[in-house]
């Protein structure tokens, strides 16, 4: 547990740095278009869109101060290795750290992508869209994780596209039940 409060509290404080930067840019970016009140929830959303990318980036792509790059680099690309680790990680050892990090931690940090890009963008708005789109920043943190000290694992990207797709699935259900809300979100061209 100890692990994801670290990780968490790694986000939160390039969360805290990239925010005011975000805001000022959003705000000219506003300003320069027009500010419309209608408008508002959209840009509400983008904050937290990009705040959640800063997020996932400062974990995945941001080497780690002290962190030397390895000359040889941890690449797996057996798939579904992760899943035959992570049971006898559980069952012979007690060990549940890999089951959180490697299983829940990939798919929760691509759940707000799957959701939030429907969301804010009518284009997204058919399944496949944010889906490709979990699976291309998940294959982009994948290549920039190989001249680092980080492992590249083909089992994260089929977990980050579930965690997308989940994250769809719950714009889907919400937008079926709510369409006022998520129509709130849209922005009027």
């Amino acid at each position: 547990m100890y692990v994801i409060i670290n990780y968490l509290d790694d986000m939160l404080f390039f969360i805290g740095i990239a925010f005011p930067l975000i805001v000022i840019w959003r705000l000219f970016r506003w300003k320069k278009r027009g500010f419309q009140l209608k408008e508002f929830l959209h840009e509400l959303g983008i904050l937290v869109f990009l705040s959640v990318l800063v997020g996932l980036f400062s974990q995945t792509i941001i080497p780690k101060i002290g962190e030397v790059p390895a000359y040889t680099t941890g690449v797996n690309l057996e798939l579904f290795r992760v899943v035959k680790e992570t049971y006898n990680a559980i069952v012979y050892l007690g060990f549940w750290q890999p089951f959180y990090i490697n299983f829940l931690g990939n798919i929760i940090l691509f759940i707000p992508i799957g959701f939030l890009l429907p969301l804010l963008f009518n284009k997204m708005e058919f399944f496949i869209f944010p889906i490709l789109a979990g699976l291309c920043i998940s294959l982009f943190i994948e290549i920039m994780q190989l001249p680092q000290s980080r492992s590249s694992d083909v089992d994260d990207l089929w977990l980050n596209t579930f965690g997308a797709f989940l994250g769809y699935l719950c714009y889907f259900f919400i937008h079926k039940v709510f369409p006022s809300f998520t129509k709130a979100f849209k922005k009027s061209l």
